[in-house]
């Protein structure tokens, strides 16, 4: 609704710098080590967050919202469908049984996002991995048949070979997502759905600090600008890629004016043979 409003009142080329930078939120620096961007930053209060988004998904419980993302509301649904079309094939393959792991899922919020576009589905299951703090409020508020909360992957629930692993704006925040990804194939997934991930055509990746304004909270952490032709070497030692796509913002920079992506990945695993 902002970018909206400001495309109408601005000209085109404030517009796109707004957009380039997500009207606020900037990436900066080029950093060697994670420790390095960790010392850069600010950090952010754990607590705060986990408070805003626990109030943003009462209100879309309780009716109030269609949908919540990073504790902001929306009044009508929107939906990604490169990710429910993964989610519906995952499902067609396996008897209409539908089985998500969705690794730093916040509370619910993709889950709640897709619902609506899920019945008739024989059985739902989604299981959320997460951070302690968020699976304890998930455990106490948020649980019901289709979904739970986990605080590892370790812990997810024995599905067998049938379950979809959603990355959906997580894997850029982990010290070591390679390692992560390496191992995903030890949890009984056979797709894997990467979502709304910042990508580049350069043959390295960039580890930078994402700084957000105060008028959104007040933080600056770690985060990594993958290469798109190293990330899909990786993968492509496991899994087989079925489609990919960008999120359809436009193109971002860093401050020192290094071109990205957000956009996503859609793989199914290899077969044993």
């Amino acid at each position: 609704n902002l970018m909206k409003t400001l495309k109408r009142v601005l000209p085109p080329v404030l517009v796109e710098e707004l957009r380039r930078y997500g009207a606020g939120i900037t990436f900066a620096g080029d950093y060697g080590a994670w420790e390095l961007a960790k010392h850069a930053a600010t950090g952010y209060d754990a607590n705060e967050i986990v408070r805003r988004v626990t109030h943003a998904t009462r209100q879309v419980v309780a009716g109030n919202a269609a949908f919540e993302r990073d504790a902001f509301l929306f009044a009508e649904h929107t939906y990604s469908y490169p990710v429910l079309a993964t989610l519906m094939r995952s499902a067609a393959l396996n008897q209409g049984q539908l089985r998500v792991i969705d690794y730093g899922g916040s509370l619910g919020s993709t889950f709640r996002q897709c619902r609506p576009f899920l019945q008739g589905l024989a059985q739902i299951r989604w299981c959320v991995v997460e951070q302690v703090n968020f699976v304890e409020v998930g455990k106490r508020e948020f649980t019901t048949d289709e979904l739970s909360f986990v605080g590892s992957l370790a812990e997810v629930p024995k599905w067998g070979e049938t379950a979809v692993v959603l990355l959906s704006s997580v894997l850029q925040y982990l010290e070591e997502p390679q390692k992560l990804l390496q191992n995903l194939g030890h949890y009984g997934a056979t797709s894997l759905m990467i979502d709304r991930t910042p990508m580049s055509a350069r043959d390295r990746d960039c580890l930078c600090v994402q700084s957000v304004p105060k008028h959104i909270y007040s933080a600056s952490y770690p985060c990594w600008i993958f290469s798109s032709s190293r990330l899909k070497s990786l993968l492509a030692q496991e899994w087989s890629l079925l489609a990919e796509f960008d999120s359809g913002e436009g193109d971002f920079f860093t401050k020192n004016r290094s071109r990205f992506k957000f956009g996503g990945l859609i793989y199914e695993k290899k077969s044993a043979s």
